[in-house]
């Protein structure tokens, strides 16, 4: 009923699953209540699923008040498979591993600074092959993220050199033999912050992910808008007028990415490498070079959300910035900004719980629906790890 040859084709069976992977434990007369399907039918499905193993019944509920048997309860089963997400970064790419309900484990950074692209694809591909040899479990599928222009699972405009055109999906997917999805970083962030926020807490929001380039993913009405050939959300090549020079134009890539930003700090601190303890500190301190930097940051970001905002009345507006994580108060500044501009619609400017991971577990929630063929359902998943910065993307 799932997975390859077992595809599930009709609403019903995906509805059902559905309601055990969001409300589990769940018993098959509450799920026949909340779809209002009679009685029979759920049971004729939940049998084929915890026939194919993708349930699991974990002992019985509360009988009703008139008596009789306490129902048996079920919960997906999490050791059916597992997922892997992988990000693909300028100079190193993330991987982390995840279960079938969301949960994360096994988060792996390596560097690929100076190494080509075949270099990097043997890189992910010895990766995956321990990580599936490690594994008591079977690969169920695999997500990749990076910086682009991504439509119906092809590459059509890239960051990094190499990677426009490549079919990066058959290339892992002939070596694995399971699906392969890819999806541009702030459509992951966005899935992330749909998915594990809680289930109806932003119908409509704008994720906004700095790293090399700047990109928005937008949820409406829970589904993800990717505009015409993938392109909506590419606001990093969109012009910014200068903010002492209005007739100067310079993108917001040129002013608000984050290798513009980091570059910039590592002059004045005359360093040829990031140190995010140096830049915490010299913040505390006060030191005026940084402030300003920084400052010209938050001016121009501010002038982004706050465009996005009125254009789109989002829910809300999350951000997703390594530096920001590293330097949360920065906020303020930016919130303040965004409060001066003459703008209607003012959204909530949040920053994202888990920065370094949201777009990895973003990536394994869309590979986890695809594995369980409800592409088009929500699934809501509890954010069960918190990330702990270990720095910044150079």
């Amino acid at each position: 009923m799932i997975i390859n040859k077992h595809i599930m084709r009709t609403t019903n069976e995906k509805q059902v699953l559905q309601q055990i992977v969001n409300a589990g434990p769940i018993s098959r007369s509450q799920i026949s209540r909340n779809l209002s399907l009679n009685k029979v039918t759920v049971s004729d499905i939940y049998s084929q699923l915890l026939h194919e193993g993708l349930i699991r019944e974990v002992g019985h509920g509360v009988s009703t008040r008139n008596g009789g048997r306490k129902p048996v309860m079920a919960l997906l089963n999490v050791g059916y498979g597992y997922v892997v997400s992988i990000n693909i970064l300028r100079q190193r790419f993330s991987m982390i591993t995840s279960r079938l309900d969301g949960r994360s484990e096994n988060y792996a950074s390596v560097s690929t600074r100076d190494v080509d692209l075949t270099t990097v694809l043997d890189m992910i591909d010895e990766k995956i092959a321990t990580t599936v040899a490690e594994s008591d479990n079977r690969l169920l599928g695999i997500a990749f993220g990076l910086d682009g222009t991504i439509y119906e699972n092809q590459i059509l405009g890239a960051s990094l050199k190499g990677f426009k055109n490549f079919d990066l999906a058959k290339y892992f997917s002939d070596k694995f033999q399971v699906p392969v999805i890819l999806e541009n970083l702030a459509n992951e962030s966005a899935i992330y912050e749909r998915d594990f926020a809680g289930e109806g807490v932003y119908r409509n929001l704008i994720s906004v992910t700095i790293r090399d380039q700047v990109s928005a993913g937008i949820v409406t009405e829970g589904h993800l808008y990717r505009g015409h050939n993938g392109e909506a959300g590419n606001i990093g090549t969109c012009p910014l007028a200068d903010r002492y020079q209005e007739k100067s134009m310079q993108t917001v890539n040129q002013y608000v990415a984050e290798g513009t930003v980091l570059q910039r700090i590592m002059a004045y601190q005359k360093l040829d490498h990031v140190d995010v303890n140096r830049i915490r500190r010299d913040y505390l301190g006060h030191r005026p070079e940084l402030l300003a930097i920084l400052d010209e940051f938050s001016y121009y970001l501010a002038k982004v959300l706050g465009n996005l905002s009125n254009t789109f009345a989002p829910d809300a507006i999350i951000v997703n910035a390594p530096i920001l994580e590293l330097l949360p108060e920065m906020m303020d500044t930016v919130r303040k900004y965004v409060d001066d501009m003459s703008i209607i619609r003012k959204a909530p400017l949040l920053l994202t719980k888990n920065a370094k991971e949201a777009s990895l577990k973003g990536g394994a929630s869309a590979i986890i629906h695809k594995a369980l063929g409800l592409d088009d359902l929500q699934l809501t998943f509890s954010n069960q790890r918190s990330a702990v910065l270990e720095g910044v993307e150079s």
